[in-house]
């Protein structure tokens, strides 16, 4: 019984594969500019979403560091981050929408020099930490496959942090 239960399962999921890649899932690919009180860093930014319907959906996000900033003899980057997001749309024409997103992300710093300027100025030579975040933004969709993201997240941990995305958007 076992058996016959997880091979109807295994059919069920083969056979929704297609409908679940062809219509509702998306990528993008950008840059995230990320600003705290002190520093200004960036990455390389991708995410994998899936709508659930026009307003409900989730997605997962992951960047590699591609700047990073000198703070009083102190180098600072994001050496990457790791992401997932609940995502609320509103579709405000046949091509604009509107956004709001929640969740958690991950994310890996690091500060090189001097040990005793670290020490004076609070930073950590690696930081590993998490974040609960939460954004708005909007997506333009220049034909049925193409588009464009821009998006605010704000991150909680610490004293906050901004980021600010702009992303080309591929629907499948």
């Amino acid at each position: 019984m076992r058996f016959v239960t997880l091979a109807i399962l295994a059919t069920t999921t083969l056979a929704s594969a297609p409908s679940f890649a062809q219509s509702n899932t998306y990528i993008t690919a950008g840059y995230d500019h990320l600003h705290t009180k002190k520093t200004d860093t960036g990455t390389l930014n991708g995410r994998v979403g899936y709508q659930f319907s026009p307003n409900i959906g989730l997605e997962g996000e992951g960047g590699i560091g591609i700047k990073e900033d000198k703070v009083n003899g102190v180098k600072v980057r994001t050496r990457g981050t790791l992401g997932a997001f609940g995502v609320a749309s509103i579709p405000v024409g046949d091509s604009l929408s509107i956004f709001g997103r929640a969740g958690y992300v991950h994310r890996w710093t690091e500060a090189k020099g001097d040990a005793s300027l670290l020490k004076k100025q609070g930073y950590k030579s690696k930081d590993d930490d998490g974040s609960f975040a939460i954004g708005v933004g909007g997506q333009y969709m220049l034909d049925d496959s193409n588009g464009v993201r821009l998006d605010y997240t704000r991150y909680t941990k610490d004293k906050g942090a901004d980021g600010i995305t702009a992303s080309y958007v591929r629907k499948f």
